[in-house]
């Protein structure tokens, strides 16, 4: 396979992993720093076995990383700029300014800081 296609189908699968709601809830959390499971489930209001469904795809896509302290284990952003992709999104919605205020004020509750 041609090394173009090949990153074609990486970048596909990246926007693949992204594509879900509560995948993308679970980065938001993270972007604010590291979390174990339990305080995810919490903040997101689904079941653990949910959340670690969705960590064990984020993690074996390389988007997240994980690390033990004792019987914990935490999650992390692996690398920072996922939050880029997330708010250029954000930008793109937010230039429909046809959707009006209500929309606009949403997005901007979603929009990472860095």
């Amino acid at each position: 396979m041609p090394l173009r296609q090949r990153v074609v189908e990486d970048v596909a699968r990246l926007f693949g992993v992204l594509a879900h709601p509560t995948r993308l809830r679970i980065l938001t959390l993270l972007h604010a720093g590291e979390q174990d499971v339990s305080s995810l489930r919490d903040a997101l209001g689904v079941p653990a076995a949910n959340v670690s469904q969705h960590l064990a795809l984020l993690r074996s896509r390389h988007v997240v990383t994980m690390r033990r302290q004792g019987t914990r284990i935490f999650y992390a952003l692996r690398d920072p700029r996922v939050a880029d992709v997330i708010n250029r999104s954000l930008d793109i919605l937010d230039d429909d300014v046809s959707q009006g205020r209500a929309l606009h004020k949403a997005i901007e509750l979603l929009r990472l800081r860095t």
